[in-house]
């Protein structure tokens, strides 16, 4: 009796896990491809911040800014942070529908541009995209620009 008990909360546990999981996976997936752009002015032209599919992103704040920043990102519980390259840079965001929530108090903030607790990137859309080729690059070109600087 007690080996019985023991079995089926072994498998109830081992149902909530392998939910818990999917639901983590949806929100990466929700990411992956994006890019998003802050919703106020960025340094000399739109702030982005672009997620690859491989768990790395780039962002750049502006065309005046020399820094471009490639890292690695992880999502829990809804936050998503980055860690970039250089070890000084760390930044967190909620995920709250098709924005990103900028989080003071778990973020290094940026290089040139310092933003606020709470300020929000929202997600570029296909028009945004199209139009805006020349900021939004793809990894192989992000990481030909680390080789130059290397």
């Amino acid at each position: 009796m007690k080996r019985k008990k023991l079995l089926v909360t072994f498998a109830i546990c081992l149902i909530v896990c392998i939910f818990t999981a999917c639901s983590t996976n949806k929100k990466t997936i929700d990411i992956c491809g994006k890019t998003y752009v802050y919703d106020k002015e960025g340094f000399g032209s739109d702030f982005i911040i672009s997620f690859y599919e491989n768990n790395k992103f780039y962002y750049c704040e502006g065309v005046l800014s020399s820094y471009i920043a490639y890292g690695t990102w992880e999502i829990k519980n809804n936050v998503i942070t980055l860690q970039d390259e250089d070890p000084h840079f760390y930044n967190s965001f909620i995920l709250k529908e098709n924005k990103l929530i900028w989080q003071e108090k778990t973020s290094s903030n940026f290089l040139y541009l310092k933003i606020s607790d709470g300020d929000t990137f929202s997600e570029a859309d296909e028009n945004y995209i199209s139009t805006k080729k020349g900021l939004i690059l793809d990894e192989d070109e992000v990481k030909n620009i680390y080789k130059i600087y290397k």
